[in-house]
């Protein structure tokens, strides 16, 4: 599994996941990669975005997020259309897997997942 945020000043560096995600390990994710990339680029005036997934949404996390003061945009279920990271993803699959791209390891798969990443147009993440 892959995480990665973006805002309108910048992306963070993706985050390869492994094994079951949970709570406690999704809070981790929070902590070692969007509270970094959030100080360093937003500061205090931001918004967070994710879907509802039980992870997302669960005690646990919600109590992390409020610790951290972080505001969470509220976000109708069943609505990944409207989700921006959703589309996101959908280019950067395009572009690993063109030209009928097959992979045969997990490093090169990783690979072309950071070179789709890295190699984003700034204008896809960035609305003015």
């Amino acid at each position: 599994m892959v995480w990665a945020a973006f805002g309108f000043n910048g992306q963070v560096g993706l985050a390869f996941l492994y094994g079951r995600q949970n709570s406690p390990k999704y809070i981790e994710t929070l902590e070692n990669h969007l509270m970094p990339f959030a100080e360093n680029i937003g500061g205090r005036n931001w918004e967070y975005q994710h879907d509802n997934a039980p992870t997302h949404t669960s005690s646990a996390t919600k109590n992390y997020l409020n610790s951290k003061n972080v505001t969470v945009l509220e976000w109708p279920p069943m609505s990944p259309d409207i989700n921006q990271i959703e589309n996101v993803w959908g280019i950067m699959s395009r572009k690993v897997y063109e030209n009928g791209g097959q992979f045969y390891s997990v490093n090169a798969l990783k690979t072309s997942i950071e070179s789709a990443w890295y190699n984003l147009e700034p204008e896809i993440y960035y609305k003015p």
